[in-house]
């Protein structure tokens, strides 16, 4: 065993001595063997001596852009657009002097490529809550409206017939109409007695603090509705 580890010693000391009396005979290896930093550049002039540098490639994450916006409510994001990273060169310029001793200088960083940042929506408007059947609605804004109610009858659409002026979809329970200068079409919507809705159609009485309820009903039974003050809730932030 003693034979062993001696004769590994005897064969490192000579594979020093031999690289001392023969020293590499490129740049590249006799900064590797002094520095263990691989070249990339080619040589330029400098005094005494030679000026190589050592170049590595990196990836720049990209940076996250906050806007606030009042279309989110608070804790919400979005994000808008997804960001690329970008590409810097880490260069470390390395000086061989005459005599063949390498000495690493201070580190340069080169841009390559700028970093696209990722840009992000971040809600401000406070969240309100409203319980109802066991359902937990969000909303930013109650109004209170007068509400009639009207169904798909001639009488009451017209000869544009009973679709939404929303989308063109045919009408259902759920849709109501509203004056899109006070409850924009597309807004999500809870109504007091009547459950979750869309604001999905127009007409033209239904203006300023007014809302019209669509039923599957007949004439009768939508005109026993009457009219009737009711608790509006706008599902989600103004605008979203």
């Amino acid at each position: 065993m003693l034979h062993r580890v001696f004769a590994a010693g005897i064969l490192a000391l000579i594979a020093v001595l031999a690289a001392l009396v023969e020293p590499p005979r490129t740049a590249e290896g006799l900064v590797y063997a002094q520095l263990r930093l691989p070249l990339h550049g080619a040589a330029l002039a400098h005094g005494n001596g030679l000026l190589y540098w050592s170049r590595k490639v990196q990836s720049v994450p990209p940076s996250v852009r906050a806007q606030k916006t009042p279309k989110l409510f608070t804790g919400e994001t979005r994000i808008v657009s997804q960001g690329k990273p970008g590409k810097v060169a880490v260069e470390r310029p390395i000086h061989i002097a005459a005599d063949g001793l390498a000495r690493a200088l201070s580190i340069q960083r080169v841009p390559l490529a700028p970093a696209q940042p990722t840009r992000v929506l971040v809600g401000t408007t406070p969240p309100h809550y409203l319980l109802r059947g066991g359902v937990l609605y969000r909303y930013s804004r109650r109004l209170t409206l007068t509400a009639t109610a009207y169904n798909a009858s001639y009488a009451q659409n017209g000869p544009w017939g009973a679709t939404a002026r929303l989308n063109g979809a045919p009408l259902t329970k759920g849709m109501v109409a509203v004056d899109p200068s006070v409850i924009p079409l597309g807004t999500r919507l809870y109504v007091e007695g009547y459950g979750p809705a869309l604001a999905a159609d127009t007409g033209s009485a239904i203006i300023g603090d007014r809302i019209d309820l669509f039923y599957n009903l007949d004439a009768q039974q939508t005109a026993a509705f009457g009219i009737q003050k009711l608790n509006v809730y706008i599902l989600g932030p103004p605008g979203s």
